[in-house]
């Protein structure tokens, strides 16, 4: 089993100056920092062969990435055409608060992902 812990972070400035509507028309910079509270993905291989058991804040039992609901875990087990695995994710503070929850799970999603195929850097 691979588990991946991503810190989340609080902004102090800057928020927003990454939307299009901003830096079209101003330079845009953040200030921010990782705080100690984390978003922890875990990978291992699913019991069931030829499907992929996915669990956030949903369930989801597949026969094929097409059929995955939740589209940051599609992308990334598209792009390494993975399969047959038990993916769960689990926060200690709940999606929605502003602290980079959606962004530290992609990166602990992509760093579990790639530990598990061997390609961790």
């Amino acid at each position: 089993m691979i588990i991946s812990r991503t810190p989340f972070r609080i902004s102090f400035a800057g928020g927003g100056s990454d939307l299009p509507a901003f830096y079209h028309r101003e330079p845009g910079a953040v200030l921010s920092s990782a705080i100690n509270k984390y978003m922890y993905i875990a990978i291992h291989p699913y019991f069931y062969k030829g499907k992929s058991l996915i669990k956030y804040s949903k369930t989801e039992i597949v026969n094929s990435i097409n059929e995955i609901q939740h589209p940051l875990i599609k992308q990334v087990l598209k792009d390494n055409d993975l399969m047959g695995v038990d993916l769960n994710s689990i926060a200690d503070i709940p999606s929605g608060t502003g602290l980079g929850s959606s962004s530290s799970f992609t990166v602990g999603l992509i760093n579990a992902v790639r530990a598990y195929l061997g390609k961790a850097t």
